[in-house]
This record gives C-alpha cells, sequence and structure tokens, in this order.
C-alpha cells in the first residue's frame, strides 16, 4: 500500500530535522530523501532497489550497548529490521527491538526525542544486503533510533532470530562493528556525557576531523 500523505509528511519532517555527524551521513541521509521522493512505498521491503528499515540502538543505564550476531549475515549489528504494515520507522524499531531482545520495557531515549516526547533520528545510513533465496541483492536505507531499558539482565535470545546477543561497551562495539555503527556510538558516548543529540552530532564531527587531521599529520611527518 502506498504511503500515506500524512505519514509521508512526518516521515519528511524527521528526515529534515536530522543533522549528519560527518560526509558518509550526509551522502546517506542524501540517498534516503531522494528515494523517499521517488518510491510510492518506501517501507514495503518488495521495494527495489531497496526500502527503509528501522532499527534500534539499545543501551543500559551504564551505556552499554546490546548487539546482535545477525544469523544470515554472520556480523554484530544493532536490532533492527523490516516494517510489517507500519509506516513509522521508530515503531519498526520498537517493535523488532522487542522481538529480538525480548526485552519488554524499552523507550526511546529522551536525549534523541523532541520537546513533544516524539523520537528524533540517531543516525542514518544505506548499506548493501546480499541475494537471498529469490530476493536479489538490494539496498537497506536504515533509519536508526537510540532506545534505553532499565533491566538488561532481562534479555533473552530468541535462536529464530541471531545467533547470539551481547551487552558490549562502546569500543567493543567500534572493534566489532562497521564504521556506520562506529559513528552511532560515538553518538552515544557524546550522550551520556552531554545529555543531547545536538552534542553528539557535534563531537563526532569534531572527532572525525580530529582523526583527519591526525592522518594528514603524520603523513606529512609531523607528528
Amino acid at each position: 500500500m502506498p504511503i500515506s500523505a500524512a505519514d509521508r509528511a512526518v516521515l519528511d519532517a524527521m528526515l529534515t530535522a536530522h543533522r549528519p555527524a560527518d560526509g558518509a551521513e550526509a551522502d546517506s541521509l542524501a540517498r534516503i530523501r531522494a528515494f523517499v521522493d521517488a518510491a510510492t512505498e518506501p517501507f514495503d521491503r518488495r521495494t527495489m532497489p531497496g526500502h527503509l528499515t528501522g532499527s534500534a540502538f539499545i543501551v543500559d543505564g551504564g551505556g552499554r550497548l546490546l548487539l546482535v550476531h545477525h544469523r544470515r549475515l554472520g556480523l554484530w549489528l544493532q536490532l533492527g529490521g523490516h516494517a510489517e504494515d507500519e509506516a513509522d520507522a521508530a515503531a519498526v524499531a520498537l517493535r523488532e527491538a522487542i522481538e529480538e531482545s525480548g526485552l519488554d520495557d524499552l523507550a526511546f531515549h529522551p536525549a534523541v526525542c523532541d520537546p513533544a516526547g516524539r523520537p528524533r533520528l540517531l543516525d542514518v545510513d544505506v548499506h548493501p544486503i546480499p541475494p537471498a533465496g529469490a530476493e536479489p541483492a538490494h539496498l537497506h536505507f536504515d533509519l536508526r533510533f537510540l532506545l534505553t531499558t532499565a533491566r538488561p539482565a532481562a534479555v533473552a535470545h530468541v535462536e529464530a532470530e541471531s545467533h547470539a546477543l551481547a551487552w558490549v561497551d562502546l569500543d567493543e562495539a567500534r572493534r566489532r562493528c562497521d564504521a556506520g555503527i562506529g559513528r552511532a556510538a560515538d553518538k552515544i558516548e557524546r550522550i551520556f556525557r552531554e545529555g543531547t543529540a545536538e552534542g553528539a552530532a557535534e563531537g563526532t564531527v569534531e572527532r572525525t576531523a580530529g582523526a583527519a587531521s591526525n592522518t594528514a599529520a603524520t603523513a606529512m611527518g609531523l607528528a
């Protein structure tokens, strides 16, 4: 079913409000916006060359991140997946997070919500998915949210969903995962220090710029 005008307006507003942290995320955001503008059913997994997905970075009170070892891809990832008749990325992320973790107290982190309490994006990413069965290779236009739990010990591995679940610190998440998840980990670290999503985006830009400066200095023999 095509996305309604009301749901499209909410999605467009969410994407417009998001501040990318670096050039890679800015490129992903531009690609997602172009895809959404062109697609009549952006959440439908049959839409090709890709579709919107919703994912959840779940943290506990100590700043640990819950990762899932994906059964098909064989990678450590945040939780999340495809829409099931939803046209709301936050609802997709929350439902998938509950299904995959068994945690029933999940809530969107208040630092990444608007003044009315509606969830805002933590991060966006576009990444390729390999073919499987009759499904061809395609893209996931991933909309990412930050969720919290007060009961991390209640996590329950669902074998049909994944190989394993693991609570890890943010440095370990950066070690196990790709650059996009590392960028989100940088934002989460900043949120725990400063309490705002705006500070998280600015801090990631500073970290990226600092790394680039160090690389340039090394290349010139200055470091």
